[in-house]
């Protein structure tokens, strides 16, 4: 296994507060309801989305003879599992709007060392991305296909009229992570499609003091004050924060062959909490769709003509939830500090291992992820759309 060379970024010397609103959806009453029906497919239940995939990865034969082909833009809990398991890791190249660049996928697939095992394909902030092309292209090169749906909801986004299959269902493997979606305490699901097989062990059940654990992590709701929507209270505290020196982040470039701090080899073969299950099962599903959808233009509408930013997806396809709100950010230093200082809840895949996609290489920071969650109330978007409109029209 090769060792990768990775951007890193530290903002720990900033002291940034906490945000100011939850980037996930704190569990509240009115999203729960009755039991929903469950998925036919057989599935397994574990503590996270990176150890499903990681069973994924050692059934497709990723490991010291298996490549994995992953995208170039990514989490590195996307590969931290392939890592674990001594595999080589060859980073594919994306369009700009985040399909997979099948040219690049052929010379990444060629270029390896050893013979590629499987491929991940994610759809990044819970849209479909062209996977038709690549499922073709996998079977013919006996590549295993694996679904990331890490930030979907799995089972939305079919749609006859263009020949699009419902999310997670056209890889051999598909993995999920419902606890972005859910106001659920943990949990990443594997399931099978074509025929391929589950692990034949399933995954250990929690002890009791986890499960109690995570029950009073899914009660315990969000009190922060909701921020009022004042532009003069808002500009007034923007200029201060302007006015006055304050440490930066540190961004450096290392190389390692370890998986990230983020990946506990001990959780790999653990269950998600009965718990999380639970809450899953019985929250109400249109209304989450429908008020994520709601936010996601909410955010198309507030940016539309602030100078340096720009929706990166604009189209939202019909029956699709989306993750966050992605936002495409052309001078992300001018940005990030302000918008971070002032408690607005940005996530960023600040450490990515490099590679030559420009695309990830402009992402990695370009990219501010915004929460578009059924939790939000019409305050906090007020808010949040407030403070990026006036930080973006100043700096």
């Amino acid at each position: 296994m090769k060792p990768l060379h990775y951007h890193r970024f530290d903002p720990s010397a900033c002291a940034y507060p906490r945000p100011r609103v939850p980037v996930l959806p704190p569990l509240t009453p009115a999203q729960l309801g009755r039991r929903r029906p469950q998925p036919a497919t057989p599935r397994q239940h574990y503590a996270r989305g990176r150890y499903a995939l990681a069973a994924a990865y050692a059934l497709a034969g990723v490991g010291p003879r298996g490549a994995l082909l992953a995208p170039a833009y990514h989490c590195r809990t996307m590969l931290d599992p392939a890592i674990a398991l001594g595999a080589e890791i060859a980073l594919y190249p994306l369009t700009p709007d985040l399909h997979a660049d099948l040219d690049g996928l052929q010379r990444t697939a060629a270029a390896c060392s050893g013979r590629p095992a499987a491929l991940l394909l994610t759809h990044y902030f819970g849209l479909p991305r062209e996977i038709d092309a690549v499922a073709r292209w996998c079977h013919a090169h006996g590549i295993r296909l694996i679904e990331d749906c890490s930030h979907a909801l799995p089972g939305t986004g079919a749609d006859a009229a263009c020949g699009r299959a419902a999310l997670g269902t056209r890889g051999h493997w598909a993995v999920s992570s419902p606890y972005k979606f859910f106001p659920c305490p943990d949990g990443g699901w594997l399931w099978a499609n074509e025929g391929a097989a589950l692990p034949a062990r399933l995954p250990r059940r929690a002890t009791a003091g986890a499960e109690l654990r995570g029950l009073r992590a899914a009660w315990s709701q969000w009190r922060s004050p909701v921020p009022a929507p004042d532009p003069a209270a808002i500009e007034a505290e923007r200029a201060a924060l302007a006015a006055r020196s304050a440490p930066s982040g540190r961004d450096w470039e290392e190389c390692s062959d370890q998986p990230s701090a983020d990946y506990r080899a001990a959780d790999a073969g653990r269950a998600g909490l009965a718990v999380s299950r639970w809450i899953e099962q019985h929250s109400r599903l249109e209304p989450l769709v429908a008020q994520r959808r709601a936010r996601y233009r909410q955010w198309q509408q507030a940016v539309a003509g602030l100078p340096g930013v720009s929706a990166l997806l604009p189209h939202l396809p019909e029956g699709v939830a989306p993750y966050m709100f992605p936002l495409r950010v052309f001078e992300p230093a001018r940005l990030f500090d302000p918008l971070k200082r002032m408690g607005l809840p940005i996530w960023r895949w600040d450490d990515m291992a490099a590679s030559e996609c420009p695309v990830a290489r402009d992402y990695r920071q370009g990219v501010f992820h915004l929460p578009c969650h059924q939790a939000l109330s019409d305050a906090q978007m007020a808010w949040m759309t407030a403070l990026l409109q006036a930080v973006a029209r100043r700096g």
